[in-house]
């Protein structure tokens, strides 16, 4: 009877990992020790949750936290099986696994919840709303109001990310025009025209991304750049 139970039990937890659980006993040890060294889960999708998803690999099921719009893309794509990136979270009574199908979400995931007051949740919320190119942008320009449209997430909060991170997230974060944005280009230049540009009603983060376009601003004045930065917004 105790063992007819048993298996019931193991059926209902095929869609999520239960620690709790006797029949995931071996599932919770993998995690505890081998955890760390998952770098990525390929699966069947089960179920698109409301703020995960739950992947099939091998008759194990895996929970995975990710954002709302990488789940809207997955329905939108109607593909059967899928790979995730993964980062788990241990904290003290269970392990939670978040995840996104490109390595560099799961980078400046990892990034955002090392700033302190950043737990997962707002990572994900800053994520859901911006993507690694448009983070990137709101950091290097200071546009705090840009992450803290994020839920959960307040102006503090905002500007502590921008403080952390302005550095540390890498142009090759983002995507592969942005190397060298300043490297050949004087600050002040920059700054002026990204002021004249928010003067103008543009925001932080939209005004740098129109200097970046700009081919040949490495050598243009103020009001060159300005003048070829408009044209591109």
């Amino acid at each position: 009877m105790a063992r007819k139970k048993a298996e019931t039990t193991s059926s209902s937890c095929k869609s999520r990992i239960c620690n709790e659980s006797e029949c995931c006993r071996s599932v919770a040890l993998f995690f505890r020790d081998w955890g760390y060294m998952l770098y990525y889960i390929k699966g069947t999708i089960v179920e698109v949750g409301t703020d995960s998803v739950i992947l099939d690999n091998h008759g194990i099921g895996f929970e995975i936290h990710t954002t709302g719009r990488v789940l809207q893309d997955l329905v939108r794509q109607g593909t059967d099986e899928v790979l995730l990136y993964t980062h788990l979270q241990i904290l003290e009574n269970e392990r939670v696994l978040y995840g996104f199908p490109d390595k560099s979400d799961i980078r400046v995931f990892r990034q955002l919840i090392s700033v302190s007051g950043v737990g997962p949740k707002a990572a994900l919320a800053i994520l859901n709303i911006l993507t690694v190119e448009e983070l990137y942008y709101a950091v290097q320009s200071g546009d705090s109001k840009a992450i803290s449209k994020a839920q959960g997430v307040g102006a503090k909060i905002a500007q502590r990310v921008i403080v952390d991170l302005k550095g540390v997230l890498q142009p090759g974060s983002a995507d592969p025009d942005m190397d060298g944005f300043s490297g050949n280009m004087e600050e002040n230049v920059i700054s002026e025209t990204a002021e004249a540009l928010t003067s103008l009603g543009y925001s932080n983060m939209d005004a740098l991304r129109a200097i970046r376009k700009v081919e040949g601003a490495e050598s243009m004045t103020v009001e060159q750049l300005l003048s070829a930065a408009l044209r591109k917004l």
